[in-house]
């Protein structure tokens, strides 16, 4: 009865597991991939050749094992534990079920993992960042898509109706450079910013980085949108798994240790429960809008620290959700 219930449970958790990482868009409509599957996008810290693709970063995997030497002047910060869990041990059915624990505790109803292709007693290696930013009142989901890179996409709309909108969102514009927009946005209990930035010119993550504290930090730029303007942004809306490739994601001697390497990524900015509906409603559409395409940066900084955790680049829509079928 045992062997039977194990070999059970095994096959329940490696159906269940790819159900959820393949078909799960179905119904959170979130994007679900495999990094291989993604020709336009880099995960990790995406070099100046491939400044045309997406980047999704964080240290992942180097956040787990401190034999990865980093250089403090161009890494990040650690991602605080409320988003981040990690497995550094031998595979087993006993550390994996004691790792899963761990994990629902803080995400939960995360589906069941398992790793098909591991033997026991072999060395595994996970870094799982997960986080859903709630943003604040003055957001909503938008009506209106807009276009990014010659495709139609969803859309979140910044629109205050009140001061108290205002409280923890500032937006900022540049007249002399047309499309170069930002949102600086207090998230987690005022706890971290949330950054994001567009510019039509700056074809950079690095220096859209740059670019952007230049603009949030300059009160000249600030601008409180009117009755009739909107700012539309791109809806981030994945979640990604990255197995190591021995031959090109090896770069550290100490991951040869390892006989699976996975770095998942699962991220979501959201608009609030209140202060703005959380489906489509078209009576909030605004005539004027400043939207935010062509490249856009995020990027999250903890409150007290420089550098940040968390950092996205966006310049192909095969991450974006794409615009709802009409009917």
């Amino acid at each position: 009865m045992f062997i039977f219930f194990a070999a059970f449970w095994v096959s329940f958790m490696t159906i269940y597991s790819v159900y959820y990482y393949k078909v799960s868009s179905k119904l959170d409509e979130s994007i679900v991939a495999v990094a291989k599957d993604l020709p336009n996008t880099i995960i990790g810290n995406a070099a100046s050749i491939d400044s045309d693709k997406n980047m999704i970063y964080s240290e992942g995997i180097s956040q787990v094992i401190p034999g990865l030497l980093k250089d403090s002047t161009s890494f990040l910060s650690p991602v605080p534990d409320t988003f981040f869990v990690s497995f550094n041990n031998t595979y087993s059915k006993a550390h994996i079920e004691k790792f899963y624990e761990g994990l629902v505790s803080r995400f939960i109803n995360h589906p069941p993992i398992a790793f098909k292709n591991l033997k026991e007693n072999e060395r595994l290696l996970l870094s799982y960042f997960f986080e859903n930013v709630h943003l604040p009142d003055g957001f909503r989901v938008s009506e209106k898509t807009i276009e990014f890179k010659g495709k139609k996409i969803r859309a979140l709309q910044y629109h205050p109706h009140n001061s108290s909108d205002t409280a923890h969102v500032s937006f900022y514009k540049n007249d002399q450079n047309h499309g170069e927009y930002a949102l600086k946005v207090k998230i987690n209990d005022g706890n971290e910013e949330l950054v994001m930035y567009s510019n039509p010119s700056c074809y950079q993550w690095a220096n859209a980085e740059l670019m952007a504290m230049k603009l949030t930090g300059n009160p000249a730029y600030r601008y409180l949108p009117g009755n009739d303007q909107s700012v539309l942004i791109p809806e981030i809306d994945f979640n990604i798994v990255k197995d190591f490739d021995k031959a090109k994601d090896y770069s550290n001697p100490v991951l040869n240790n390892y006989n699976l390497v996975e770095e998942r990524s699962k991220f979501k900015i959201s608009p609030p429960k209140s202060g703005g509906p959380l489906e489509v409603n078209e009576s909030f559409n605004t005539v004027n809008n400043f939207i935010m395409n062509g490249q856009v940066l995020y990027y999250i900084v903890e409150k007290g620290k420089i550098k940040p955790y968390f950092i996205m680049y966006v310049t192909n829509p095969e991450i974006l959700k794409p615009a709802r079928a009409q009917r």
